[in-house]
């Protein structure tokens, strides 16, 4: 829809009072459409009479109201997503129950594509998708996820369920971290139930590219440890799964392929790390993000990075052109740098001095004239 097709605001319904009876909760939504469904939750835009605007309710499917684990899941959700005030989450707006007692929150409707729909489209070849969306821009939208998770883990929260499907591309660039129903909170055990849907295969997991295996709900973007119950989940498990999307993003391949889940996991616990230069040679994959790659893949959390700021620190500098700390330049790479920025230097310095010089005759010319 262009700008001019949409809707503008209005006096009439800005300005309008607000009645003496005021409904509130549920009783407020109305003129409610069905927006999206699957998995274990619907979604529907509806209208909140006091202020106007449109918003997302989400709720469990009927089948999943009265299953702990799936309602535990859906409550962390919205909590979680509140409670990071960044900008990169979805902004809650209400947690409550609906007039059938089953709960529900509503949150900020957002227009734009999901990095899955977006590989999907780059995979087949659809060019509208590939001019819109270059490398340069699905590096920055992962450098504001970095970001978002490097802020959610100072607060003690991992999100465990990073993919592609879970990144939100808005119409006007922004950026928006979803789903966080999985999350790992402060002091919480991972071997808790909603953890443990992780492993179990039972979660539905959309968002594979195009080609990618044919077992529905296998955990695709799981790391190593979380693939074992014994596995120690931390704020690095976020990193293997980022690096997965990052691998995703600069091959244009499915990182990871497998008929089962046994199948999945060995390979997450036997096979060697593939680079994504490797794995798409002809694609000519920088050997700083590749290096990057690499290092957040590596199957010992302690070999990967540590912190997810050092990841976005790294991701930064390579888009930028810059040295990052996980990869060593060749001496002849840093002579040609060195050299560019003396000449750089060099130049800057001439047309300062040539500056100087054109005002010194202008001022000459002046000082002729009067």
């Amino acid at each position: 829809m262009s700008d001019a097709a949409r809707p503008s605001l209005v006096s009439a319904e800005t300005d309008r009072d607000l009645p003496r009876h005021v409904r509130n909760g549920f009783m407020r939504y109305r003129n409610f459409q069905p927006l999206t469904q699957g998995g274990e939750a619907v979604l529907r835009t509806c209208e909140d009479e006091n202020l106007g605007r449109t918003v997302v309710m989400k709720t469990l499917q009927p089948q999943f109201q009265n299953l702990e684990t799936y309602r535990k899941r859906f409550l962390r959700e919205a909590r979680v997503t509140a409670q990071i005030p960044h900008p990169c989450t979805i902004p809650v707006y209400e947690l409550s129950r609906d007039s059938e007692a089953n709960a529900y929150f509503t949150m900020k409707r957002l227009q734009g594509r999901d990095l899955s729909d977006i590989l999907d489209q780059i995979s087949e070849g659809d060019a509208a998708t590939i001019e819109q969306f270059p490398l340069e821009t699905l590096i920055n939208a992962l450098i504001h996820c970095a970001q978002c998770l490097s802020y959610a883990h100072q607060h003690g929260v991992v999100h465990r369920d990073m993919k592609p499907a879970n990144i939100m591309i808005g119409q006007y660039g922004e950026i928006m971290v979803m789903d966080w129903g999985l999350a790992m909170v402060s002091s919480m055990s991972d071997n808790d139930e909603v953890g443990a849907l992780l492993r179990s295969g039972q979660q539905t997991i959309p968002g594979r590219l195009t080609g990618r295996g044919d077992v529905q709900g296998t955990p695709y973007y799981m790391s190593p440890e979380q693939a074992v119950e014994t596995g120690d989940v931390d704020e690095r498990t976020d990193i293997y799964n980022m690096g997965i999307i990052l691998f995703e993003v600069l091959t244009n391949r499915s990182f990871m392929s497998g008929r089962n889940f046994k199948e999945i996991k060995r390979k997450l616990l036997e096979s060697p790390v593939t680079s994504p230069i490797s794995a798409a040679p002809e694609r000519s994959i920088a050997r700083e993000f590749n290096a990057i790659c690499v290092k957040a893949l590596q199957r010992e959390p302690k070999d990967r990075y540590q912190t997810m700021c050092e990841m976005e620190n790294d991701l930064r500098a390579a888009l930028l052109g810059q040295m990052v700390s996980v990869y060593e330049e060749p001496l002849w790479m840093r002579v040609i740098r060195f050299r560019e920025k003396k000449l750089l230097c060099f130049a800057s310095l001439a047309w300062a001095v040539v500056g100087f010089a054109v005002c010194l005759a202008m001022l000459s010319v002046l000082g002729m004239i009067f």
